[in-house]
């Protein structure tokens, strides 16, 4: 599996954000190889933790439309996009649901 961590800079908050991100929840569960995700939010900082089953999946998402909208909003700024690959053994010790979704 592969896991990318996607964090940006908002000047909206939260509240302004729900209904338009509950619509992206709903849109990310046709991305094909996407295993899971985890929002996060810090103050003006949001985003979120991608697991997807392989890497070409992960490319496909990050090249997507989807995620392109996301990018071309002008209330979010400074994307960062860290990629990891995921250590499947160790993770399923830990119950990460994931890993056992791959399993």
């Amino acid at each position: 599996m592969h896991a990318v961590l996607i964090t940006f800079t908002s000047t909206a908050t939260l509240d302004q954000v729900a209904e338009p991100f509950e619509r992206y929840a709903h849109a990310l569960r046709a991305i094909p190889g996407l295993v899971m995700k985890t929002w996060i939010a810090d103050g003006t900082t949001l985003g979120g933790f991608h697991i997807f089953d392989d890497t070409s999946h992960a490319d496909g998402y990050l090249n997507s439309e989807l995620l392109a909208t996301v990018k071309s909003n002008p209330a979010f700024s400074d994307f960062r996009v860290t990629r990891f690959d995921v250590i499947d053994t160790l993770s399923a010790i830990n119950g990460s649901p994931a890993t056992q979704r791959a399993s």
